[in-house]
Formats: C-alpha cells, sequence, structure tokens
C-alpha cells in the first residue's frame, strides 16, 4: 500500500488512451476492495468486478455480445478514452476474488480491449494476485521515493522469483513516483540503480498533486513534466511489450 499502484494505473490509462484513442481499460484487480473506481471518473452506476461475474452469463455468446454490453460494469473516462473496471464496493459481500473468477474475466476484457491495465491488491499471496502475475505480458512495479516501498518491491521481486518466474528483468520494467515535491535524491539515485539491476527499466515520474489528493483524478489538470513522464515510461512499457 502507498506505492502508487492506483495512480501509476490511472496515469497509464489516461496516457495510453489519449495516444492510442481509445481500446484500454484499467482493471482492479483487489480480492476485496480497491480504490480505483474510488479515484476514476464516477459513472451512472455502481456496478463492480463482482457484479460483471454474476451477469457473465450475458457474454457467452460471442456472437450476440458487443462492448457496448460491458457499460453497464466499466466506467468510462470520458476525454481520456479508457474504461475503468472497479473492484468490489458492496459492504454486505465477504467473498474474495479468485484466480477462476480473474481468468474469467480476463478472457472476456481480452474480447474487446487491446491494452488491459490490472491494479492488483496488497497480498501477493492471493489468488487473483498470482493469477493476474501469470497472464501478464509485463509486469510493472510501481514505487515512492522512500525505503518502505521501495524495498518493498524489491522483496516482491524476490518473491516471485522464489517463485519460479524466470526471466524477470525481461518482463518487468520499474516507475519510481516522486511522494512529495523534495525528496532525497541519494535515496532517489540508490533506488534507481538497484532496479536497473533488477528489471528491465527504470522511469521517474515527478510529484503531482492532481495525483496524491485521494479523491477523483482531474486527468485535465497534470502537469507537463508529469504528463512527459507518464509518455515516456509507457512508450518503454509499449517497447518491452
Amino acid at each position: 500500500g502507498g506505492a502508487a499502484k492506483t495512480t501509476g494505473v490511472l496515469a497509464a490509462g489516461y496516457t495510453f488512451g489519449t495516444v492510442r484513442g481509445g481500446g484500454v481499460v484499467a482493471w482492479d484487480n483487489n480480492e476485496t476492495r480497491g480504490t480505483l473506481g474510488i479515484r476514476g471518473t464516477r459513472s451512472t452506476h455502481r456496478n463492480t468486478t463482482r457484479e460483471l461475474l454474476e451477469d457473465l452469463e450475458r457474454f457467452k455468446d460471442v456472437y450476440q455480445s458487443r462492448i457496448g454490453d460491458l457499460g453497464a460494469f466499466v466506467r468510462s473516462q470520458g476525454d481520456a478514452h479508457f474504461d475503468v473496471l472497479a473492484s468490489d464496493e458492496r459492504p454486505d459481500v465477504t467473498g474474495t476474488i479468485r484466480a477462476e473468477d480473474f481468468g474469467e474475466v480476463h478472457r472476456l476484457l481480452e474480447r474487446f480491449y487491446r491494452i488491459i491495465l490490472v491494479d492488483t491488491g496488497n497480498n501477493m499471496r492471493a489468488e487473483n494476485w498470482l493469477a493476474a502475475a501469470e497472464a501478464a505480458d509485463l509486469l510493472v512495479v510501481t514505487s515512492t521515493v522512500r525505503e518502505d516501498t521501495g524495498y518493498s518491491g524489491l522483496w516482491m521481486l524476490d518473491a516471485l522469483q522464489d517463485a519460479g518466474m524466470a526471466d524477470l528483468k525481461r518482463k518487468v520494467v520499474t516507475v519510481l513516483s516522486d511522494p512529495s515535491p523534495k525528496v532525497d535524491q541519494k535515496l532517489a539515485a540508490d533506488l534507481v540503480a538497484v532496479y536497473e539491476q533488477r528489471t528491465g527499466a527504470v522511469y521517474r515520474v515527478p510529484y503531482d498533486p492532481a495525483l496524491v489528493a485521494g479523491s477523483v483524478v482531474p486527468y485535465a489538470e497534470l502537469s507537463a513534466a508529469t504528463r512527459r513522464s507518464w509518455l515516456e515510461a509507457c512508450a518503454g512499457m509499449a517497447a518491452a511489450l
């Protein structure tokens, strides 16, 4: 938590969406309740991954179902040209998202979107977290320039390697976000150096108050420096793919 996963997914969604003109979805694959739906532009409906799973039958006939049918579940981000699929928001539901659930939703989204950005929860032992890591064409480690989040990311890479995931350097890139207007430059340089050893590339993105307020992200208010940095990072992701 606090490693800029959700804001990173939204910034990447905005970047890929506006450059490509659509075909992008950001999916909150939290096993219980995440914040992607809260941070993204709201919709007229409150449906989430949970409701989509309950209504998957309508998409079984590939000749009859259309991307417009997903409009009842995803939330358009307007001029940002991407959609958000939120995680469960009902307080009365106690079940978690399983690996099988992840697989069904992932296969459905693959039918309609060219780029799927998956925002994970914080429990890398959760079934759906591991399923996402296994399905991903590219893993993006997000971290802030802080010792705790920086080294938690490295611990995660160790755990993935111990779990048998091969060639992590080819399959992983890192995005380091500044958590405040002024950061420890020595720590930043150390984190860049160690992540360059462990992952294929490291991208720095600046502090932007539009991303850290905790409310709906106002895409139009992202600074020019933020837009440029995320454009470079997403170009690197595309190249890695």
